[in-house]
């Protein structure tokens, strides 16, 4: 499971740190830096395993703007099946003199023993499985170090640690960009879900996921019975969804792009949360920037349902951020809660939803919902 984040120096976020659960809900007023945390993971999941050089991750103008420090830092703790500890730490250093940014260290440590050390000399200090000392070699500073080194009998730590960040989903799902077509298969999931027939196309090779899921949004979307691609093409697909009313039963096609954005975006959910659990070997962290998004309450609650209790069951973990009121007092903010507060120029700070209330809300006020607080602008009093 994820379980810290920490990053200084990147947007309005300084010396910010968080510790996180199975589920976790982002509260707070728009600007607050709730998103940057979803940014600062993408930016890592693209150095780590993507390949992406820093200058184009961590641009210099990312920096905190009322700092003059040159140095971003980060640091994710990750912990695995056994409950063993995964320690990630990277700093970056840009320079004003129009000279590239690099990485000034990279390091990963398992229960607080390295795995790899890239230090500010440039130099990286490789480590096996039992910690004894393995190769030494310069690295080019532009690229992860950790991202470099191919997996190999002896290094299954580092290598794991590398598979896990992978399974960081992390999207802001908007149904009108979705694509019309498919042109291939496509692993991951883009940033605003916009290849989600490309992606459903390659998910939907587990039969048996794709048979879960369409036996759950036939109880949750009237009258859906099925998908089906359809060539149009060598390589291009087009995904048709099948409906059919209780009356006649007859089936009737749809062109995926010609539903409503809130049954697309209802599909899309459903199919993030079948398809993340689908393996029982990899667990995932899925990151949703305002999911209820299109959608009204009853239509998303029965999904919230099953996202809480997959997750409370160990299945996968969930990053949601929200500003939706009954979304809010559904989940239960108190417990799972991270409220986010920030005036302008200053940096975030972040407080357990419990403990923010315990601060402003009195003994005579604490029959009022949640969402309501919020509303009446307590919390950022």
């Amino acid at each position: 499971m994820f379980k810290r984040i920490y990053i200084n120096n990147y947007k309005c976020l300084v010396n910010f740190d968080c510790e996180l659960d199975n589920i976790n809900l982002f509260l707070g007023k728009n600007g607050s830096g709730k998103s940057t945390v979803f940014e600062i993971l993408t930016a890592i999941q693209q150095f780590v395993c993507l390949g992406g050089k820093v200058e184009n991750v961590f641009k210099t103008e990312s920096k905190t703007r009322w700092q003059k420090l040159n140095c971003q830092d980060f640091e994710l703790e990750i912990e695995n099946e056994e409950g063993f500890l995964y320690k990630y730490q990277l700093s970056i250093e840009h320079h004003e003199d129009g000279q590239k940014s690099r990485v000034k260290h990279e390091r990963l440590f398992f229960e607080d023993k390295p795995l790899l050390r890239l230090e500010d000399e440039g130099q990286v200090y490789l480590y096996r499985d039992n910690f004894s000392e393995g190769p030494e070699y310069q690295v080019d500073w532009s690229l992860s170090a950790v991202g470099a080194i191919p997996p190999r009998n002896d290094n299954t730590r580092l290598t794991w640690f590398k598979n896990r960040l992978t399974n960081f989903i992390i999207v802001q799902l908007i149904p009108p960009m979705m694509f019309r077509e498919s042109p291939d298969e496509t692993p991951y999931p883009s940033e605003y879900l916009e290849n989600f027939t490309s992606w459903y196309r390659y998910v939907s090779q587990d039969q048996g996921m794709a048979f879960q899921l369409m036996s759950e949004l036939k109880e949750v979307l009237p009258g859906f019975d099925h998908f089906k691609f359809e060539a149009v093409g060598e390589k291009h697909r087009l995904l048709k969804v099948y409906f059919k009313n209780e009356q006649d039963r007859i089936l009737i096609a749809y062109k995926f792009y010609e539903l409503s954005d809130g049954q697309r975006m209802l599909i899309a959910l459903y199919t993030l949360l079948y398809a993340v659990c689908a393996d029982q070997n990899r667990k995932y962290t899925l990151c949703l920037d305002e999911p209820e998004n299109f959608l009204a309450l009853p239509e998303i609650q029965p999904w919230l349902t099953e996202l809480y209790d997959r997750c409370n069951d160990g299945e996968m973990q969930a990053l949601l951020i929200s500003h939706h009121p009954e979304f809010i007092n559904y989940l239960l903010a108190s417990p799972i809660g991270h409220w986010f507060e920030r005036q302008i120029n200053r940096p975030t700070r972040i407080k357990k939803m419990k403990d923010r209330l315990r601060d402003v809300i009195g003994k005579e006020n604490r029959g009022i919902s949640v969402s309501e607080i919020i509303t009446r602008g307590w919390l950022n009093e």
